[in-house]
C-alpha cells in the first residue's frame, strides 16, 4: 500500500511540475498515468485523509506490496476515501495490473 500512497503523492508532484515544465515529457509509470488520468479526485481525497492513510497502511501490512487490486478493494471497504480510490483503480486501471507486475519483476 505504500506504493499506492507513493503513487498518489507522485501524482501531486507530477501535476505541480507540469505547470512549470517547459519542454519534453518524461516517460511515466503506466499505473501512475492511469491514476492521473482517471482517479485524481479519489487520490487527493485519500492523501489528505488520515483514516484513509491508516487503512492503506493496514492493507499493506496484511497483504504486502504485491497485492492485487481486487484484494485492495476488499481491504479498503471500511473507509470511504480508500474504498473510492481502490474502486476507481479497479474500474479504470485493473488491466495494467499484470503489466506492472512484469515491470516490477524486471527492476
Amino acid at each position: 500500500m505504500k506504493q499506492i500512497l507513493a503513487i498518489a503523492l507522485l501524482i501531486l508532484c507530477i501535476t505541480a511540475r507540469k505547470h512549470h515544465k517547459q519542454e519534453g515529457e518524461e516517460p511515466t509509470n503506466p499505473m501512475v498515468q492511469c491514476i492521473q488520468d482517471n482517479c485524481m479526485n479519489e487520490a487527493f481525497g485519500c492523501v489528505f485523509d488520515d483514516a484513509c492513510a491508516e487503512t492503506m497502511k493496514t492493507c499493506d501490512e496484511e497483504h504486502g506490496e504485491d497485492m492485487k487490486i481486487d484484494t485492495l478493494v476488499e481491504c479498503t471497504a471500511n473507509n470511504e476515501f480508500a474504498s473510492a480510490f481502490a474502486t476507481c483503480m479497479q474500474t479504470n486501471c485493473a488491466s495494467l495490473e499484470q503489466v506492472m507486475r512484469f515491470f516490477n519483476r524486471r527492476k
